[in-house]
């Protein structure tokens, strides 16, 4: 009988001592997290996260959404990283802040994650709060176990219209896509950008985050309709080609050498341009930027745009008359009657080239007065 009460109470003492090692471990890991800041739940009262889910499956491209307190953000963002099985980085990317980040409220925030892995595995989320100080005490992040699968989703979009922004019934800041079916009236679609969006514009090819897009760019979109809006995978915007008169004045000479200052002196470049409903706009502001080459110049080729202050801000066309309205606030416009000669020419010739202009006038009529 003593042997048995002996035997039960060492059982008890080892079950205790087990429970107070559990104990430890648990809060050291405890400690451990506070210390660094970091947090493993998928919410806390920092950052709630809407999708994934924990262990949910994800294809790419996938939009993350959730909401977060705007400490949690700097600068509208904070980063996003995915790992593989192997806790290697796969994608590191932001989320981006969808209203006033200057707060203590929660703010929703997006972040399209676009990834690519060789087979399905497991993988780990991490939202990871942005740390501009980097200071231990003021990180924290969350981390959630997710399914990657390796194939990407098929593309099903693919339309050409016209970007449109701060339309009457779209969402303010948003660009759309308004696009015709056959038979149908316009439609329109949200587009959402990635940094891996890519836009080819011409020749070139660069991330859409990076192009200053205007209303009324004609272009071709591909992408993903996810969550009734398109996920824009590549935006092609069509060009045409025009032609910028620059002037030379080694071909505007007379028999003694001197310099003529007339039409004769004017040299066409070829440029090319979006296709928008505004092309003439659009040639003469490429103009009056400047966009010479060094190769260009090295021929001989010369400009006095841009000129500071000044800009388009309109035209009409009546008749055949063709109206500039200008702004010139630091009246760069003035001087020589040579030199407002040519600066006059080169926009008179550009704008000449489209059909159906005979005459090129200026508003306020004292621009380019000797």
């Amino acid at each position: 009988m003593f042997k048995e009460t002996e035997k039960g109470t060492s059982m008890l003492a080892l079950i205790l001592i087990i429970v107070i090692l559990v104990a430890i471990v648990a809060g050291g890991l405890y400690i451990y997290y506070y210390m660094k800041g970091e947090k493993i739940e998928p919410e806390n009262s920092q950052i709630q996260v809407e999708n994934p889910d924990r262990n949910e499956e994800i294809q790419s491209p996938y939009i993350i959404k959730g909401k977060a307190r705007g400490g949690w953000y700097f600068e509208a963002t904070f980063p996003v990283i995915l790992l593989d099985e192997n806790g290697n980085t796969v994608k590191q990317t932001y989320a981006q802040a969808q209203g006033d980040w200057m707060t203590e409220d929660f703010v929703p925030f997006e972040s399209i994650l676009a990834f690519s892995v060789p087979k399905d595995q497991n993988g780990t989320l991490i939202l990871r709060k942005d740390n501009p100080s980097g200071l231990p005490q003021n990180s924290a992040e969350i981390i959630i176990p997710v399914k990657l699968k390796a194939a990407e989703l098929a593309l099903d979009f693919s339309k050409t219209g016209n970007l449109v922004k701060d339309n009457p019934g779209f969402k303010p800041g948003v660009w759309y896509l308004v696009y015709e079916e056959p038979g149908m009236p316009a439609l329109n679609a949200e587009l959402k950008f990635s940094a891996d969006s890519g836009c080819n514009i011409g020749n070139n090819s660069k991330s859409c985050h990076s192009v200053a897009f205007e209303t009324g760019e004609r272009v071709q979109i591909s992408g993903w309709k996810i969550g009734g809006a398109v996920v824009v995978k590549t935006l092609t915007m069509p060009t045409q080609t025009v032609k910028l008169y620059y002037y030379n004045p080694n071909l505007d000479k007379d028999s003694s050498g001197n310099i003529l200052c007339s039409r004769k002196g004017l040299v066409a470049l070829d440029r090319q341009i979006p296709i928008t409903n505004t092309p003439i706009q659009d040639t003469i502001k490429l103009l009056i930027s400047g966009n010479l080459s060094d190769a260009e110049r090295a021929q001989g080729i010369t400009t006095e745009y841009p000129l500071s202050g000044f800009s388009l801000e309109g035209a009409s066309l009546n008749n055949g008359v063709l109206t500039f309205a200008f702004s010139d606030p630091n009246n760069k416009t003035g001087g020589g009657s040579c030199r407002v000669g040519i600066l006059w020419f080169q926009i008179e010739a550009t704008a000449k080239q489209f059909s159906g202009i005979t005459q090129v006038r200026f508003s306020p009529e004292e621009l380019f007065q000797p």
